[in-house]
């Protein structure tokens, strides 16, 4: 384990010594669903991010990300609280850059892991607690836009190709797999990045 760890630590030195560039940032949201001026549905996320690139085309970096959801669209029935947590190292082609905007394109690989609670308010009805492990592959496209020197916009659509498959966390659970093809509506996300 100590030799991988440090293996590990002198990659990440070589790639910060090849460096152009480094930049930290992410994304944050958050989303509510009402019904009648009741809370049904609420979803949190938080998606720090960081990479370092190399010339101006090639780049690598590292999502971290954690959600929550809580829905509550039949709470006189259940309750049912989703936490999940996940990181995604990607690698970064940018395409071409027209002034200060940035077209780019990162081939991502995803694994996440998320816990769901169903909690019951019907007598004799058992709580239920499941965790689903999930990885995923994706082609993700993205606009960056420069504010400033140290300062830049992202926003990040979806993806052009992704492979998904979840799996609960119990013994003879089948996995779910799934394929997405130009789905640049799902899962926008806008954030922002600070260049060193």
């Amino acid at each position: 384990m100590k030799k991988i760890i440090m293996t590990m630590a002198a990659a990440v030195v070589a790639l910060t010594m090849n460096a152009q560039g480094m930049y930290v940032g992410g994304s944050m949201g958050f989303s509510t669903t009402s019904y009648d001026g009741s809370t049904q549905r609420t979803n949190i996320s938080f998606v720090p991010e960081f990479g370092v690139s190399f010339n101006d085309h090639i780049g690598v970096g590292m999502e971290i990300g954690y959600s929550n959801e809580k829905d509550e669209s039949n709470k006189d029935v259940k309750t049912v609280t989703s936490n999940s947590f996940r990181f995604a190292p990607y690698f970064r082609f940018t395409a071409f850059q027209l002034g200060k905007v940035g077209v780019f394109a990162d081939g991502k690989f995803s694994y996440s892991t998320s816990t769901d609670k169903t909690e019951y308010t019907q007598v004799g009805k058992t709580n239920v607690e499941q965790t689903v492990n999930s990885i995923g592959l994706y082609i993700q496209p993205g606009i960056a836009y420069s504010l400033n020197n140290k300062f830049s916009l992202v926003a990040k659509f979806g993806n052009i190709m992704g492979y998904t498959s979840s799996k609960p966390d119990v013994e003879g659970a089948k996995a779910t797999t799934r394929f997405q093809f130009m789905n640049l509506s799902n899962n926008i996300q806008f954030g922002f990045y600070y260049n060193f």
